[in-house]
């Protein structure tokens, strides 16, 4: 399964070039100069008995990374076997860069983003959590987001997706922000363009991240991203574009 991808965005997919029948003639992982701009979505189908001896002998090839796009997909090719794109035209994201997963998960927020999940003819199917249902609290604020089971809300939320077991505290406040299951953001704490990763835990009066429209002579530094587990002493601030790891210390992303 292919869809066709901006050419600039092109080298950081796996690309099939095909012929005037769709057919596949080659395929490149991650071209500096893509002949196609049709990215593999990483769906494919094949017959049961061709693709169990292509991963035996892949499997006992010692130069081989046991790839499906850099070895068996182009060993195939190279041996002749044919292979056809289905060029899909429906939503698709690829989110193999912190942008593009935070963008996915804002598309869930967006109606013209193409992803409903309540469109009953084409559900999404999920592991169900068991907790209770998301409370919120009196004074809680909650606008234009995404909540899962075993929240707990007592602060301000906009436009932001919550998994599982997630606590805003009052006086607390998530924006533009994914925050992964069992995320603690303490009283007065503020996030803001994150990516909070499972388990973190923002302490009091924290400030993570920031908007690009907060201040016109700054320079916007991009998401700030918490590894999973980072846990933040009260008062920190964590500038826009920083990523920490689980030690809270700060990593390249």
């Amino acid at each position: 399964s292919v869809m066709e991808v901006p050419w600039e965005e092109a080298p950081r997919f796996g690309i099939m070039s095909v012929n005037g029948e769709d057919m596949i003639t080659e395929f490149a992982e991650k071209p500096k100069e893509p002949k196609s701009n049709l990215a593999s979505m990483g769906i494919y189908v094949f017959t049961w008995k061709t693709l169990r001896q292509y991963l035996t002998d892949d499997e006992a090839n010692p130069a081989s990374e046991n790839d499906f796009g850099k070895n068996i997909i182009p060993t195939m090719l190279r041996d002749g076997q044919r292979m056809a794109a289905y060029r899909f035209a429906g939503y698709w994201k690829d989110v193999g860069t912190l942008d593009s997963l935070w963008d996915a998960n804002m598309d869930m927020l967006s109606p013209t983003s193409g992803l409903d999940l309540s469109d009953d003819s084409w559900p999404i199917y999920a592991r169900s959590v068991n907790a209770p249902p998301a409370f919120l609290g009196g004074d809680s604020k909650v606008s234009h987001s995404a909540i899962n089971r075993g929240s707990v809300l007592e602060g301000t939320v906009e436009n932001s997706v919550l998994s599982s077991n997630v606590t805003v505290a009052a006086g607390a406040r998530v924006c533009y922000s994914v925050l992964l299951p069992g995320t603690v953001v303490e009283p007065g704490a503020v996030v803001e363009y994150a990516i909070l990763g499972e388990g973190c835990r923002v302490g009091k009066d924290c400030r993570v991240g920031g908007s690009p429209m907060a201040d016109a002579s700054d320079t916007w530094g991009g998401l700030t991203v918490l590894a999973p587990g980072c846990c933040l002493e009260e008062g920190r601030e964590v500038r826009p574009g920083v990523m920490l790891g689980k030690n809270a210390e700060e990593v390249s992303k």
